[in-house]
């Protein structure tokens, strides 16, 4: 066993934080509290202008485009997904597909699931630190950055990964505290549950397996050795059974995908490793990624009270992400008389897992040769949700560092309400066709009575979701030096691109998008043109699939 650490004072920590729960004079201790009740208002005054702007981007809204779209297919038709295979969503649309408002579930379910993440988280850190840790927890992950909000509602962008993280770090708490008190007829129906969202979503995301699954065995694998005794031995085959429920749950998911003809997008790679001049790039767009998610996107910014507070916002984010690995490392190191208690398991366990997730995604992501640009934030927003459950716990206890704990919450929720207040959310989508165009568009083609048509990849989803499938427009590409259309590369079904005859059909090109830059030379003359914003519908009087090309 590693040396021991002294504690500060000789009472134990859980009743020094109960203590300090009772004193009148500590209410400060609660102070960032309103900040997540306020930021929750204003999130449910404008819910639906921000459901609807995230529906704009057509990342987000191919999930339920492609789920509503699914069943019309047709037996032999393929589904291209994206660069992951986001099977776990997908096999939730089709379960709820036959409800009467499947649509608004749908639109729903990412913020639910997005809440129930930071319960979970919240209910964990209470296990470990008590209720004042926990409500940081809690008002840290619920006064989301406006980045890591649209990151957390788009279904295709490894969301459901991060409720995975929080589902594991609480079955982690659960099983470690109580692993002897916990009856069966508990203890195996929240196993299996467990077992079957966490190994659905593996097979879903290989981003899950490093994230979650080796920091849960490590955790898992780290309680049971040094903290000996009958609880943590339990506690390791609950695990390790759960673990068995979650390979089969993961194989079962590749077989149903494979028989429903379901894949992700074809020739990426994500295991290629950087190069040397690419892990300078990636480490500077890891902290501008920790920035951004952590409420502190302040580049580019004029100098004033909102862009100083977001300077600190990335301070304190980034600083208690660089802090993970040295908590993780203290945490081994267990007193001797604490060493078979089931409070110092759950403790141990909980630090190691989310430490180490951290260390592992940002490993992976200085690394990897996959990150481009500050877009690839979206591999990170687990960094947060590590930070925010482990800084509470570890400032648990001891005045000063409650004191900066809740000081630091309440600056970076004060920046979160406020960027919801002026919803950011809404205003951060100049690169998305807007509502109004979109709407304008399937009206014009219900006018002319088009059913069907096609545009770039960034106009497609976001008009055939707001027509409510009026009209459905499938996105392309051009190839063979712009000499034809092809069918576009991911969120895609193979019966999109099948001609149907007597039908007729529109293209649109985007000007501030120019994937599709202008119909190409086989299109013919169109019959009417359109113009609406920045974009052009030209009319043609077949079916544009006849002319798509397959490239192989």
């Amino acid at each position: 066993m590693l040396p021991a650490y002294r504690e500060h004072q000789t009472v134990p920590r859980p009743a020094r934080v109960q203590a300090s729960a009772r004193s009148p004079q500590r209410l400060w201790r609660w102070a960032a509290v309103p900040f997540g009740v306020l930021y929750l208002i204003f999130l449910a005054i404008q819910f639906g202008d921000v459901i609807s702007a995230t529906n704009l981007d057509a990342d987000a809204v191919s999930a339920p485009v492609i789920g509503q779209l699914f069943g019309a297919a047709g037996p032999h038709a393929n589904v291209v997904l994206g660069e992951f295979g986001w099977y776990a969503t997908l096999l939730f649309e089709l379960a709820t597909k036959w409800l009467p408002a499947h649509i608004q579930v749908w639109e729903a379910m990412p913020y639910a699931m997005a809440l129930a993440g930071a319960v979970l988280a919240a209910w964990s850190v209470w296990q470990v630190a008590g209720p004042w840790a926990a409500s940081l927890t809690a008002v840290l992950l619920v006064c989301a950055a406006p980045d890591t909000l649209h990151l957390l509602l788009s279904m295709t962008q490894h969301a459901p990964d991060w409720f995975c993280l929080a589902l594991l770090a609480a079955f982690l708490a659960l099983v470690q505290r109580r692993a002897l008190a916990l009856r069966p007829i508990v203890l195996v129906p929240v196993s299996l549950v467990v077992g079957v969202v966490v190994g659905v979503n593996a097979a879903s995301d290989p981003l899950l397996v490093l994230a979650g699954l080796v920091p849960f065995v490590l955790a898992v694998l780290t309680a049971a050795v040094l903290v000996r005794g009958p609880g943590s031995v339990r506690a390791l085959r609950i695990a390790l059974a759960t673990l068995v429920v979650t390979g089969v749950s993961w194989v079962l998911t590749l077989v149903v995908m494979s028989a429903l003809r379901v894949a992700p997008e074809a020739g990426v790679h994500t295991t290629t490793l950087a190069t040397a001049a690419k892990i300078g790039t990636n480490l500077r767009l890891w902290w501008q990624s920790i920035a951004v998610l952590g409420n502190g996107d302040f580049f580019g910014l004029d100098v004033s009270f909102v862009s100083v507070l977001a300077v600190a916002c990335a301070a304190l984010s980034i600083g208690a992400v660089v802090l993970l690995p040295r908590v993780g490392w203290r945490a081994l190191r267990l007193r001797a008389d604490d060493a078979a208690s089931p409070e110092a398991s759950a403790r141990l366990a909980f630090m190691v897992f989310w430490c180490s997730s951290a260390v592992v995604l940002s490993a992976a992501f200085v690394l990897s040769a996959t990150p481009v640009d500050i877009h690839a934030d979206r591999y990170l927003v687990g960094l947060i949700y590590a930070a925010a459950a482990v800084i509470p716990v570890i400032a648990a206890g001891r005045v000063r560092t409650e004191a900066a704990a809740v000081a630091g919450t309440c600056v970076f929720a004060l920046s979160g309400v406020i960027g919801m207040a002026k919803g950011t959310v809404t205003n951060d989508i100049n690169r998305f066709p807007t509502a109004a165009v979109a709407n304008q568009v399937w009206r014009l083609a219900v006018a002319d009575h088009l059913q069907s048509g096609y545009s770039g990849y960034w106009d497609a989803a976001p008009i055939t979701w707001a027509s409510r499938f009026r009209v459905r427009v499938y996105p392309v590409s051009v190839c063979a030096q712009n000499a034809h259309l092809c069918p576009f590369d991911l969120h895609t079904i193979s019966s999109w691109y099948t001609p149907h005859p007597g039908v007729r059909s529109f293209l649109l090109t985007d000007s501030a998008i120019p994937l599709v830059p202008s119909p190409t030379p086989d299109l013919g003359r169109p019959s009417a043109v359109y113009r609406v914003g920045n974009l052009t519908m030209y009319v043609y009087p077949y079916d544009l699939a006849a002319r798509i090309v397959h490239v192989h």
